[in-house]
C-alpha cells in the first residue's frame, strides 16, 4: 500500500482549474519529486494535502486514512510535515530552542513552555537529547547557541529542515528547499535527504533545479496545466519528450528529434 494517494482530486479558484482530476501515489522510504512549469499546480496540490485547501472532488489518503476534510492540526498530528520556500524561523530564539518548539508532546503540547520555565523532568530531557540529536545530523551543533537571525539564509534553510524532523512526521513534504542556496550548500542538503529516506521517512519534493531532481529522486511525478502528464524513474522520463515538451517547449523538443 502507498504512503499517501491521491485519486482523482481536483481545485478551482473560481474558473481556473488548478488541479485537474490528478491521481498520483508515493511509496514509502522514497523520494518522489513533483515537478512541472510554474503555474503547474504543484504547490496548490501541497495546500491540499496539508490540509490548507479543501478539495473540491476526489479524495486524499495516507495510510489509507482520508484526510481531505480534516483540519491542517490534525493532518501534521498523523505524520505530514511540511517545510516551505521560506525558511520562517524564530529569528530571536536561538538555534536549540527554534528545533524545541518543533517537539510534539511537552507539557500538554504547549513547546513554548519548555523554553521558559526551568528545566528538570525526564520529558524536558529527552526533547533536548532528541534536539541534540537533529543538530548533529544537520551538522549545526555548533551554533546551538546562535540567534537565528544571526544565521546566513542556507543556514535558516538546514534549520528550519530540522524543525521539520524534529516533529516526528513520517512524510515531509518539502516545497522548493535547495531555491537560494549555493552548489555546496545544495550538494550537503542532496546528502541530509538521502539519509532521511535511509532513516525511514519519506520526501515529497518540490524542485526545480533539475541536477538535484535527477540526482536524488526514486521517482518523478510531472505535472502540467494542472494534469499530471508523465510518471516514472528519472532514468526513465529524463529525456521523454514531454518532459522536454513541458519545460523547454514544442520546437525544442521537434528539433531535437529531428523534425
Amino acid at each position: 500500500m502507498a504512503l499517501l494517494e491521491i485519486r482523482d482530486g481536483a481545485k478551482d479558484f473560481g474558473g481556473l482549474r488548478a488541479v485537474n482530476h490528478v491521481s498520483f501515489s508515493v511509496s514509502d522510504r522514497k523520494i518522489t519529486s513533483l515537478i512541472g512549469p510554474n503555474g503547474a499546480g504543484k504547490t496548490t496540490i501541497f495546500n491540499l494535502i496539508s490540509g490548507l485547501l479543501p478539495l473540491d472532488s476526489g479524495e486524499i489518503l495516507y495510510r489509507g486514512r482520508r484526510l481531505d476534510g480534516l483540519p491542517p492540526h490534525r493532518i501534521a498530528t498523523l505524520g505530514i510535515g511540511r517545510m516551505l520556500q521560506d525558511p520562517r524561523v524564530f529569528r530571536h530564539l536561538t538555534v536549540l530552542e527554534n528545533i524545541l518548539v518543533a517537539v510534539p508532546g511537552q507539557r500538554g503540547e504547549n513547546p513554548l513552555h519548555a523554553i521558559f520555565t526551568p528545566r528538570g523532568s525526564r520529558q524536558d530531557a529527552a526533547a533536548l537529547e532528541q534536539v541534540r540529536e537533529i543538530l548533529r545530523f544537520i551538522e549545526m551543533e555548533g551554533q546551538a547557541a546562535a540567534l537565528a537571525h544571526d544565521l546566513s539564509f542556507g543556514e535558516q534553510r538546514f534549520l528550519s529542515f530540522g524543525r521539520v524532523l524534529a516533529t516526528g512526521a513520517e512524510l515531509l513534504l518539502l516545497d522548493e528547499p535547495t531555491v537560494g542556496l549555493d552548489g555546496a550548500m545544495v550538494h550537503r542538503l542532496s546528502e541530509l535527504f538521502h539519509k532521511t529516506v535511509q532513516g525511514g521517512k519519506t520526501i515529497l519534493l518540490i524542485e526545480h533545479n533539475m541536477k538535484v531532481v535527477m540526482g536524488i529522486s526514486d521517482y518523478l511525478i510531472v505535472l502540467v496545466e494542472g494534469q499530471v502528464i508523465l510518471e516514472g524513474a528519472p532514468e526513465a522520463v529524463r529525456n521523454h519528450p514531454e518532459l522536454l515538451k513541458a519545460y523547454l517547449g514544442t520546437t525544442h523538443v521537434a528539433e531535437r528529434h529531428g523534425r
